[in-house]
Parts: structure tokens; C-alpha cells; sequence
């Protein structure tokens, strides 16, 4: 089966073209603002963490320092000299040891950049769902365009044999002036229905970035649709991003508890240094060193800082635990709700259609019944009312009831996947 592949830069014709769903949820993905926020959220994560690692490694220094200096007494010797003092150096230090808080920053860290990571495919899940209800609705705003293009011209052909039938005396000027009256409330509800559908195209435009011509009429993967409330939710809360990320953020904010905590520890290094100097502290000449030192440093009073710091930490990993806790049950919430609409819209659709063909064999009875003198005119523009509202409620009903099957796969999290739509490497991999 065909997949579409998503990469990070992706050239756009201006030329508006014929685009299936999957491809519009493509494109959107591609260049929406929101996603490409997300992407650099999670590529600054993920350099981040790259620089905490670097913490591990040796720091090398480089240091230098020319001027002037004046000394009069070294060490208690009378010297009174003023000389041009240079300094240069290089120092290498090994951190051994520093109570596991750098450990604790690479973990803080790793684990913001997955919460990021999986944030972004959370957004690119939700412009999914937002990109598919738009091209729904604007097909369905399509749909009840033509609709309604086809009941003013019913309407002309009802007013041009009304008028016929006037001319014969038949019918009377009322009759004609009816006819015109629901012939115009057909022409407003026509251009009701272009500016809905004008609308919609504005919308597509934003999320997708090309005007839409020739849509195609999609259908969800049902394979993908839960059979049942507690199939769903148990999908929900195993694979939903949303979940994830903010466990992930729990573990972050531990990780943080720990990180502050290591400040009750000492610092253990290795310093290697070696200087080459000229005229130090007032004695003319050259002044050389090296040396090797294990260096211990062990903060014994912070004034309180360390503590507060570390309960502070405590309390944001309460919070996170919280969030964690709101965020699942807003989506089995939401799963919930997206159940419910895909299972009583599905029961309406049926109700719809035999909304309709009830409502045209009355029509089509009424029309007959109006010709040999059984049935007001009235009667017949009311039946014929009927029929224009059956079938438009149908329409609405058949796209909203294939709205709800994506918003449903959307609460469990596999809506890109139903498209065959393949996240770029970039989000899964570090480069």
C-alpha cells in the first residue's frame, strides 16, 4: 500500500491542485507553522541534552593576560617595582564526582526531549484530525451547494408551470406569488450555502496552503475504529502521545528532584595545569609552574538555597504527577465523547435516509395528487421543502458520521497511521 513519506522541506507548487485527503494531511504536516514550533522545540531539546553530556568529558582552557602592575611590598619585602606582567596557561579538569548531578541533568533532559518528541507527533495527530474535518466539511459544504443550485431550478420549473397554469386560469396570481416567495427563499439559502463553503475553502487554505479543487469523496480505515467504548479508551490511554509525553514530563521533573538534590554532595575533580608567566608579583624574569591536583570542593552553607531548591523541585514533580493524571483522563474523556457522537450519528444516518425516500415518494405523490385537483399547491411546495431538507440533513449527517470514525481514531492516537502517512526520520532519530 502506498505511504506518504513526510520530509522536512518539501517545494510547493502555487498551481492549486486535485488532492486526496491523505495528501492534504501531508502537506499540511509539512508546512503548518505549529508543527515546524513543535520540530524546533524538540531539535533544541535535543542539542540539550547534547550539552549535558558534554559534561562527561575533559574541559580544556586556554588562558592569557597582558598589563601593567605595580608592587611594592611581596611578602612583606619591600620591592617597589612596576613591570609589564604577562600570563599564559592551560588548564584541563576530569569531573570524578559531583552527587549525581550530572547524571541527573542527562536523564532531566533525555526525558524532556522524548516529551518533546512525542508532543510533536501529538500536534501533527491533531492537524491530522483538524485538516480531515475541514475537507469533510468542505465537501459537505459542496455537497449542499449543488443541493441547492438543483432546488431553485425545481423551484423555476414549479413557478414556470404555475405561471403556465395562470395563463389558462388554472392557478391565480397567489398561486404565482407562492411559488416566487419560496423561490426566493431557495435562492437565499443558496447563497447561505456558498458563503459556508467559501469558508471552508479559506480554511483548507490556512491548514494546507493550497486552494482545494476536486476533492474526492474520502472514507476513514474502519480497521482502525474501535468496535467498541472500553476497546477504545484501553487504546487511548496505551498508545495516545498526549499520555506518554506527560509521564515522560513526570520523569523529567524527578529528575530534577535529584539534579537539585546533589547539591548535599561534594564536587571531586582532576586539574592538570601548567603556566608560563613573566615578571609575577614585582620580581623580573620568568615564573613557571605545572601541577596535578585531586580537587574537592563541599558547599557547607548555601544560606538555605540548596533546600529550598530541592523542595521546590519536590513540589513541580507533584505537579507534573498531577498533569500526568488530568491528561489521561481528559482523553479517555475525549474518547468517550468522540464515541458517542460516532455511534448515535451512525444511528441518525440510518433515520436520514429513510427521512428521505419517504419524502420523495410524498413528493413525487403530492405532484400527482396537485394535478388532478387532491392536493394544494401549498402542499406540494411544502413536500417539496421536505425533500430538500431530508436530503441535506442526510448529507450532513453521512460527512459528520465519517468525521466522528477520524475523530475516534484520533482519541486512540493511530490517525497518521490509518493515512499510510510516515513521520520523518527527523522525529525519531537524533542527526
Amino acid at each position: 500500500m502506498r505511504r506518504l513519506i513526510l520530509i522536512p522541506i518539501l517545494a510547493l507548487s502555487a498551481q492549486a491542485q486535485a488532492l486526496t485527503l491523505e495528501e492534504s494531511v501531508a502537506e499540511a504536516i509539512n508546512h503548518h507553522p505549529t508543527i515546524w514550533q513543535k520540530y524546533a522545540s524538540f531539535e533544541a531539546a535535543v542539542r540539550y541534552k547534547r550539552a549535558a553530556v558534554g559534561d562527561y568529558l575533559p574541559q580544556v582552557k586556554l588562558y592569557g593576560g597582558v598589563g601593567y602592575e605595580s608592587v611594592r611590598y611581596n611578602s612583606g619585602q619591600r620591592i617597589d617595582t612596576e613591570l609589564d606582567r604577562t600570563e599564559i596557561g592551560v588548564r584541563v579538569s576530569q569531573l570524578l564526582f559531583d552527587g549525581f548531578r550530572t547524571t541527573s541533568e542527562i536523564d532531566r533532559l533525555d526525558f524532556e526531549k522524548e516529551a518533546e518528541r512525542l508532543g510533536l507527533l501529538s500536534d501533527a495527530e491533531n492537524l491530522s484530525l483538524e485538516v480531515s474535518r475541514v475537507y469533510l466539511e468542505l465537501s459537505m459544504a459542496n455537497k449542499i451547494v449543488e443541493l441547492s443550485e438543483r432546488n431553485i431550478k425545481e423551484h423555476q420549473e414549479v413557478l414556470k408551470n404555475i405561471e403556465s397554469r395562470r395563463d389558462k386560469g388554472l392557478s391565480s396570481d397567489s398561486d404565482v406569488a407562492q411559488v416566487r416567495a419560496r423561490l426566493a427563499t431557495s435562492q437565499s439559502g443558496y447563497l447561505s450555502a456558498r458563503n459556508n463553503q467559501m469558508d471552508k475553502q479559506a480554511r483548507y487554505y490556512d491548514l494546507v496552503g493550497q486552494l482545494p479543487k476536486d476533492l474526492h469523496d474520502p472514507q476513514p480505515d474502519f480497521e482502525f475504529v474501535p468496535t467498541n467504548l472500553p476497546d477504545a479508551i484501553r487504546l487511548a490511554l496505551e498508545n495516545h502521545p498526549e499520555i506518554d509525553a506527560a509521564i515522560l514530563d513526570t520523569q523529567a521533573a524527578n529528575a530534577q528532584y535529584e539534579r537539585e538534590k546533589s547539591d548535599f554532595w561534594p564536587t571531586l575533580s582532576l586539574e592538570l595545569q601548567a603556566n608560563k608567566n613573566d615578571n609575577i608579583g614585582g620580581i623580573e624574569g620568568p615564573d613557571e609552574d605545572a601541577r596535578a591536583m585531586l580537587m574537592l570542593s563541599y558547599d557547607l552553607f548555601s544560606g538555605g538555597s540548596t533546600t529550598d531548591r530541592t523542595e521546590a523541585a519536590s513540589w513541580r514533580y507533584q505537579q507534573s504527577l498531577a498533569i500526568s493524571k488530568n491528561t489521561q483522563k481528559q482523553v479517555e474523556e475525549g474518547t468517550r465523547l468522540a464515541w458517542n457522537a460516532y455511534e448515535f450519528i451512525g444511528q441518525q444516518r440510518g433515520f436520514y435516509r429513510e427521512n428521505v425516500d419517504q419524502a420523495v415518494k410524498a413528493e413525487q405523490g403530492y405532484a400527482k395528487q396537485f394535478e388532478l385537483g387532491r392536493r394544494s399547491l401549498l402542499d406540494v411546495l411544502d413536500a417539496k421543502v421536505e425533500v430538500f431538507l431530508a436530503r441535506k440533513h442526510y448529507i450532513t449527517a453521512h460527512y459528520n458520521y465519517n468525521i466522528a470514525a477520524y475523530r475516534l481514531i484520533n482519541a486512540t492516537g493511530y490517525l497518521m497511521e490509518s493515512f499510510r502517512v510516515d513521520t520523518p526520520e527527523a522525529w525519531t532519530e537524533e542527526k
